[in-house]
């Protein structure tokens, strides 16, 4: 059975709390995304005996995609001074998750706000939106480019693509001997209209 790919939002929840909603709403219910993707929020977890930090760092562990949203805010810094966000991006880093970043433009960031971005764009390229309906579309393309690249959706002709899922063991011999019988037989009704007609055209001669 096909196992959906696991999306992990990232961001500071206080200052994009509409916007993580709107994502993890538009992509599992979306026709296409929604069919793929699994989307985590941390929003959306009932209550357990489980802390914040154990929770969000578990599923960045089982996710397949990361995607961050950094803004102004760099967010509650623990006793070392990092905050959940640069955590989480860091523990996709260490486990190459794919990444995909957004960046919302503004003039007033937070100092490690700007390093977290800065560290970043080391190692994916990041997009930059200014509204809602930019980031939706950013993710969109993003996720779409994503099926394509893995093959889950396909722009090429049927008989041009690969079956990653088969083997040698899929072929079956049977049908392989019906096959050319049936090429067989086309080519020699073929060779016969060919023949007819070059005998045919000397008669008229």
């Amino acid at each position: 059975m096909f196992s959906k790919i696991k999306i992990f939002i990232s961001s500071v929840q206080s200052e994009f709390e509409f916007q993580r909603l709107m994502l993890f709403e538009y992509i599992n219910s979306d026709a296409l995304l929604g069919m793929f993707f699994d989307v985590f929020i941390f929003e959306k977890i009932p209550a357990n005996s489980s802390t914040v930090q154990e929770v969000y760092l578990k599923e960045v562990e089982k996710c397949d995609i990361y995607i961050g949203i950094f803004g102004e805010k760099y967010g509650y810094e623990d006793e070392k001074g990092i905050s959940p966000t640069e955590k989480e991006f860091n523990l996709a880093t260490e486990l190459y998750k794919t990444k995909f970043i957004f960046i919302s433009e503004n003039k007033n960031r937070h100092p490690k706000e700007e390093k977290l971005i800065e560290k970043a764009e080391q190692f994916v390229v990041r997009k930059s939106f200014n509204s809602d309906i930019e980031l939706k579309t950013s993710v969109y393309n993003s996720l779409i480019h994503y099926l394509e690249h893995k093959e889950y959706i396909v722009t090429l002709p049927f008989d041009a693509t690969i079956n990653r899922e088969s083997s040698i063991d899929n072929i079956d011999e049977n049908k392989i001997k019906m096959s050319e019988k049936l090429r067989e037989k086309s080519w020699e009704k073929s060779w016969e209209k060919s023949w007819e007609k070059s005998w045919e055209k000397s008669i008229a001669i």
